[in-house]
Parts: structure tokens; sequence; C-alpha cells
């Protein structure tokens, strides 16, 4: 929930690794450069609004299910109002698979930055959770 900072680096780190351009990085973003349609990885806290199973949330905030809910990874494209024109080539197909390497969600966000085009589902089991 709370390691949006690392898993942001974390991503960056694989993305040189597979020889993808890092434009810019910042704690809260990560920019790969695709041409005209530069790519941009943010991430999103989830929304936890109390601890659920019966746990008093001012005496013990922290108990209950759904307290580790990770929180969603967003991925948009400087001109990508579609899936089509987000995921436009090899380089953004690229990023895409390596934030799927990550348990979180994903949300396909498009350029306004407000319309988000799809959430891709992740899940626990995957061998990248924790990164």
């Amino acid at each position: 929930m709370g390691m949006s900072v690392q898993i942001l680096a974390k991503f960056a780190r694989n993305a040189q690794i597979q020889g993808l351009v890092v434009s810019s990085q910042t704690a809260t973003a990560v920019v790969i450069a695709n041409g005209a349609n530069a790519l941009t990885v943010s991430y999103q806290n989830a929304q936890i609004q109390m601890p659920q199973g019966g746990v008093d949330p001012s005496v013990s905030p922290y108990l209950g299910i759904g307290v580790a809910n990770p929180g969603k990874i967003v991925l948009q494209s400087a001109t990508g109002t579609t899936i089509p024109t987000l995921i436009d080539g090899v380089v953004a197909a690229q990023v895409f698979a390596l934030l799927a390497a990550f348990a979180n969600d994903i949300i396909l966000m498009s350029d306004d930055g407000v319309t988000q085009l799809a959430v891709i589902k992740g899940t626990s089991d995957w061998i990248g959770m924790g990164q």
C-alpha cells in the first residue's frame, strides 16, 4: 500500500535493464521515452475506509481484513485516448509487460489523466508480489 516510491524505482530499474529509455524519474512518476507518445507510470494509493471484521478502527486501526490492499499502478501516455493509441507499439507493450510482473492492478489511463480506459486486475499469487 505505501510502497509507491519503491515500486516506481523498481520499475525504472527494470525498464533500464530491458533497454528502455527513462527520460524522467521522480518519487511520484516515471516517464519512458516513446517518441511523441511518452509513457508515464505512476502509483495510486489504495482507498481503505476502515478495517473489516469487527475491529474498532479507533482502538486498532491497522487490524482487520483489507489493510494490506495494494494500490494500483497507472499507465498513461501523452496522446493515448484509446487502448490502441496508448499501447501503440513495442515500447508501450514492453512497459505494460513490466508492469504486469507486479501484483498490483494496472489502470490504463487516457491522456487527459481522468478517463480510465481499463483496469487490469492483478493477483497476489504472482512472482512480483512485494517488489
